[in-house]
């Protein structure tokens, strides 16, 4: 009698908890809960590996790179584009993750640029390929990031305040530009920074890691991927500092358009960037449409 009661008070929290997650798991199939973008960084760039290895569809354009492709508002692509930009992160881990996950594109897009010598997050990657759980996202999506309870609720709250102030979030960057004393000084300091010769050290990284994003292009090409490099470009006073100069002219030996497909040139633009680096919104959607007409005219001739 007494073993009986004190399974009772083991069993009815037990199936209350599992009530609670089926009732969760339920509101999350029928789409009753916002799945979340992340509430920091990291939570951000796990979350969109998540979609994007355990989506068992095709995806045919995958673009891979850092917070310069992560600023790039796929919403404007008129194909189908998943963005594995990393914010903070490299070129190497998203081409990592498209190289680990069985499913390939038809046209990958790799951004190189001075952030090469980012190396591979290795772990943020290799959780997210373990068998086990990998089932568990796979099959019960609350496991996932982007649905746990506070980055829900986080999400509902941002996305209100999004819908309530549409205007002045979509003006955010530009006002940013405006008479911007903080905005100026932080493109002087990179100026300064970075008109210098680029040395030895340097050098050597960006060698070694050109070596291993090769090797992660070679895997990939294996399975028909047409891959194509590309730069994104930001403040025109920092990409003509004298060390960002030198980072072109060495990527483009590195990777030369007789072994590697380079993007075809983009028309020029009197682009702005928000921090020196990052491109504002407006200007980061017409770099979107240019790029756009581009991949159409690849996709349109790969067809032929």
């Amino acid at each position: 009698m007494f073993f009986i009661s004190n399974l009772s008070l083991v069993i009815r929290p037990l199936l209350v908890c599992i009530a609670c997650l089926i009732l969760y798991q339920s509101s999350i199939f029928y789409g009753f809960l916002p799945s979340s973008e992340g509430i920091n960084q990291w939570q951000a760039n796990i979350i969109k590996a998540e979609k994007y290895i355990y989506d068992r569809s095709s995806t045919p354009i995958v673009l891979v790179g850092s917070s310069l492709a992560n600023n790039l508002p796929i919403k404007y692509f008129s194909n189908r584009v998943t963005n594995l930009g990393m914010s903070g992160g490299s070129t190497q881990t998203g081409l990592e993750i498209v190289r680990r996950k069985d499913i390939k594109p038809r046209l990958l897009l790799v951004e190189l640029n001075d952030t090469i010598g980012r190396k591979l997050d290795t772990k943020l990657v290799n959780p997210l390929f373990h068998p086990l759980t990998s089932f568990m996202k796979i099959h019960f999506p609350m496991f996932r990031q982007e649905y746990r309870p506070t980055s829900v609720l986080m999400q509902y709250l941002e996305n209100e305040y999004k819908q309530r102030n549409a205007k002045d979030v979509e003006r955010q960057d530009e006002k940013q530009v405006i008479n911007s004393d903080f905005r100026k000084k932080m493109i002087e300091q990179l100026v300064e920074d970075r008109n210098i010769e680029l040395d030895t050290q340097q050098k050597q990284l960006i060698v070694k890691e050109a070596e291993f994003i090769k090797n992660q292009i070679a895997d990939i090409q294996k399975e028909a991927v047409r891959v194509i490099l590309f730069d994104i470009p930001g403040e025109p006073v920092v990409d003509n500092t004298t060390k960002q100069r030198q980072i072109r002219e060495l990527l483009k030996s590195l990777f030369p358009k007789n072994s590697f497909e380079w993007l075809p040139e983009l028309p020029a633009g009197k682009w702005i960037t928000s921090d020196g680096i990052h491109l504002v919104q407006s200007n980061a959607k017409e770099y979107v449409s240019q790029l756009d007409r581009v991949i159409n005219k690849l996709l349109n001739q790969s067809h032929n």
